[in-house]
């Protein structure tokens, strides 16, 4: 035998030692979730384990959005809307990475797309949302909620991402111009009850 498998036959031969044993009893088959009844939620868990997610997501699908802007949201938050900088992650060749809303030479990420680039700063201002770009994105949106000081921030955050979304769209493939205007009279005149 190797070296390892000796080793491990000690460890068992010293747990084995190690326990008491009582003829009279049965043995008895436990699940390690402590219970004699087979259970696949249970066992489901204990096979994917458990992974700590952002209080953002429950309290997303909480808001009094439309599905689709909770599912855009839901995708924006795990980065995976389909802007230039996912398509070059999964191996699309373009002509230019760059992003389309503003004139610098950034590439085009949902960082960027929602929170840096000059048209959206420009539209978190009317709303009036400020964003701590120095943190981490989720952490960033749980700040920005907690000065906000209004009960309907969710639902105007995810509405407002929702239309610098289809903002960008209408310039990417219907060739429309940029026009903050635009983005006023489509978006909800939510952010005046606030």
């Amino acid at each position: 035998m190797s070296t390892q498998a000796t080793n491990q036959l000690e460890e068992v031969q010293t747990l084995i030692q190690q326990r008491t044993w009582n003829a009279d009893t049965k043995d008895i088959w436990c699940y390690s979730w402590g219970s004699c009844k087979y259970s696949s939620k249970k066992a489901y868990k204990i096979l994917i384990g458990h992974t700590e997610t952002s209080p953002l997501f429950n309290w997303m699908w909480a808001s009094s959005n439309l599905g689709k802007h909770k599912f855009f949201f839901w995708l924006l938050l795990r980065d995976r809307i389909n802007t230039r900088n996912l398509l070059r992650r999964k191996n699309m060749e373009l002509e230019n990475y760059n992003c389309v809303l503003c004139n610098s030479n950034c590439e085009k990420t949902s960082m960027h797309l929602f929170f840096e680039c000059h048209f959206s700063t420009t539209c978190w201002n009317t709303i009036p949302i400020c964003w701590n770009t120095n943190m981490p994105p989720l952490d960033m949106v749980i700040d920005a909620r907690t000065f906000f000081g209004s009960p309907i921030f969710r639902e105007i955050f995810i509405m407002a991402c929702w239309i610098i979304w289809v903002t960008r769209n209408a310039v990417v493939f219907d060739n429309e111009q940029i026009n903050l205007n635009n983005w006023r009279s489509v978006t909800p005149r939510c952010y005046d009850l606030i």
